[in-house]
């Protein structure tokens, strides 16, 4: 596009060349007039020019009508490089752009070439032979003001302010081009509702158009490019399951798992739902992380077929504290990326672009900060070729600031990003051929990058200290949602659709990016499965009589399930023995079942009494049913009572047969003799 503009605007008659140092050029213009509708953008702009050469512009009016008026003109103003990040700042926040180098004449707006519908301006620099020509011989980062004027009036309506990045003509222009990293985000809360249907807000977010699609699209622009990504596991787990249902969902798919696999992305270690890991370990989940990363690295593979390096980690934490890196540090993770208003702010005479020691109470980890200053360039309402053109010089400007040293800056977009397309696909093409700046991951910058010295030792950087949010959850609330699923997987088989979707519901209720509200609605699922399970098997016995000291008693038991289930039979009673113990294991079919065998007594005494029966699973964990009371009657006696009866009859056969033969005795007494 460059040649091509180059080539059209050649044959154009511009202005005459410039008069450096005129009272003229000295002159700023006068303030835009307030309430003016009339504007001028930059639509696009060469990211950079060797010495000797010309760089080009293509300019949009906004009123088209303005365009073929005799009075409408552009007055060009280039100033003076900027040589610290304080100049450059003030430019940007103040539109102060410092003493002014050159004044090109009104250009006349009717008169200038046009391409793609656009204004056309080519600048020559000194020895480019290009008219018109402003005298730079030396590289730098200079701010150009573009005004739109009334001739008549001399009044500017409209203005921006560009910059034009000059290198030195050389096969390699600078000794340590600045490493860039940039970190994307392709993340959204978790996509399973509490009632297993799929969120349909974030469903349209992955359609052609929507927020997660607009970055697949991206990845699909940016091959070759070197990119660090934190891809949501659940967030394209759930985006493939759409995708094989519905075509609509399947290209931006194939687009995230294209630029997974590719040599020039790194995958971040990414937990399986988002969290706030500072928040987790306040609330004492920190535990729970390792096994939520690992279930990320394991969809990732699943999904797209790349996973996070399996070795010495690299990660990017957002928000960071000290509990958070010493966490992930027990997780191999060495070299971490925080965002720079997470630090300790300190006193630094350049740009910070080294590396660090990241100190917590327990350690150090080696540290890199993110560039704010630079990520908000990206912000606001002008036009994307402006946008990108600001971060270019930015860039630039800290090239420039040490050019000697290996340094690099990290760019990290929010989680919830929403890319402007065009702003971020005309950065991404401004980057990979710019000299001054090398794009890389994150892993590689650590790798290349040098550590900051002061005083012949590593900086240190600390993180400010603050108090994380609330977890959605209590830990007591998640600990007894998992060891009821876990009694629940003891008596189940690992396919179980409970089990399942209890896992699910454990991982998605950790995430952080939800309300309270739907973090307990994701633990009821898991009582709600369990309950109709444990009440789908009950027992059941009527009034039982026992006519022996021992004997088997029958009990029934319902199955309403579809599979058989093993359940602990607890029996309890003050009057009874349980000779081959009171909690007999059995295995129960689906149906109706009547059991004696594994339940015998022996009874202690005779009478009416209670027995209690309590279904539970084999470990005691789960308890099925309600607690069923039998009674139970004996008309047996028992060992005591059974001698003490046979002693009575003793006795009183005994007494009897005594109080006979008395009584014969004195009957004879009584029969008198006969003479």
């Amino acid at each position: 596009m460059r040649a091509a503009v180059r080539a059209l605007v050649a044959t154009a008659v511009l202005a005459v060349m410039l008069a450096p140092g005129s009272a003229r050029a000295q002159t700023p213009p006068a303030p835009p007039e307030k309430g003016a509708p009339v504007g001028v953008h930059l639509a696009y702009q060469d990211t950079w020019v060797k010495l000797g050469n010309a760089f080009t512009m293509l300019l949009g009016i906004d009123d088209k009508a303005l365009v073929a008026r005799p009075s409408a003109a552009l007055l060009i103003q280039i100033h003076q490089s900027m040589t610290t990040r304080t100049s450059f700042d003030n430019v940007i926040a103040n539109g102060d752009a410092g003493g002014l180098l050159y004044t090109l004449p009104p250009l006349s707006v009717a008169s200038l070439p046009r391409l793609a519908g656009k204004l056309a301006v080519t600048v020559g620099l000194a020895g480019s032979g290009v008219s018109p020509t402003i005298g730079i011989r030396e590289h730098g980062v200079y701010p150009v003001e573009v005004s739109l004027t009334n001739t008549n009036t001399g009044i500017p309506t409209s203005s921006f302010i560009t910059w034009l990045v000059v290198v030195d003509d050389a096969p390699k222009p600078i000794a340590e081009p600045l490493m860039v990293s940039q970190i994307w985000p392709l993340v959204a809360n978790p996509t399973r509702l509490p009632d297993g249907t799929i969120d349909p807000a974030i469903a349209k977010e992955m359609q052609p158009g929507g927020r997660l699609d607009r970055i697949a699209t991206l990845l699909g622009r940016s091959t070759r490019f070197p990119l660090s990504l934190t891809i949501g596991p659940e967030t394209v787990e759930t985006w493939g399951q759409l995708a094989e249902k519905d075509r609509r969902y399947a290209q931006g798919l194939s687009r995230v798992r294209a630029a997974a696999r590719r040599s020039t992305s790194e995958l971040l270690p990414t937990p399986y739902v988002p969290v706030d890991i500072p928040a987790l370990e306040a609330a004492g989940f920190g535990d729970k992380l390792p096994e939520l990363v690992v279930k990320g690295g394991e969809t990732l593979h699943d999904v797209l077929g790349a996973a996070p390096f399996d070795g010495p980690q690299t990660s990017f934490v957002d928000p960071a504290n000290d509990a958070a890196v010493e966490r992930l540090r027990g997780m191999v993770v060495t070299r971490v990326a925080v965002r720079d208003t997470a630090l300790q702010p300190v006193q630094h005479p350049f740009t910070p672009a080294q590396a660090f020691a990241l100190a917590t109470p327990e350690g150090t980890s080696r540290g890199l900060a993110t560039a704010p200053f630079v990520e908000k360039l990206l912000e606001g309402p002008d036009s994307s070729a402006l946008k990108v053109q600001r971060v270019v010089a930015a860039l630039a400007e800290i090239s420039y600031e040490t050019p000697a040293i290996p340094r690099g800056i990290v760019l990290a977009e929010p989680a919830a990003w929403r890319p402007d397309l065009a702003t971020l696909t005309a950065l991404v093409d401004a980057l990979r051929g710019f000299p001054l700046v090398q794009p890389v991951t994150l892993d590689d910058l650590f790798a290349r990058i040098s550590t900051e010295r002061l005083n012949g030792v590593d900086v240190v950087r600390r993180l400010a200290q603050g108090t994380p949010p609330p977890t959605p959850l209590t830990l007591s609330e998640y600990l007894a949602a998992q060891q009821e699923l876990d009694a629940y997987r003891a008596v189940s088989v690992p396919t179980d659709p409970v089990v399942i979707n209890g896992e699910q519901a454990l991982l998605n209720a950790l995430s952080t990016a939800i309300t309270p509200e739907r973090a307990r609605a994701e633990l009821a699922r898991i009582n709600t499965a369990v309950t109709a399970f444990t009440n789908a098997v009950t027992a059941d016995a009527k009034r039982i009589t026992l006519t022996s000291r021992r004997a088997k008693v029958p009990i029934t038991f319902e199955n309403k399930l579809s599979h058989s289930v093993r359940v602990k039979v607890h029996l309890d009673s003050p009057k009874l023995l349980f000779p081959l113990g009171p909690a007999p294991v059995i295995e129960l079919p689906p149906g109706r079942t009547t059991l004696r065998d594994p339940f015998v007594v022996e009874a202690r005494t005779s009478g009416t009494f209670p027995m209690t029966i309590v279904l539970t699973s084999v470990d005691d964990q789960l308890r099925f049913g309600q607690e069923t009371r039998v009674t139970v009657r004996s008309a047996v006696f028992g060992g005591f009572a059974l001698a003490l009866t046979i002693g009575a009859l003793v006795f009183l056969a005994g007494w009897w047969a005594n109080h006979y033969r008395r009584t014969r005795r004195a009957r004879r007494r009584a029969v008198p003799a006969v003479t």
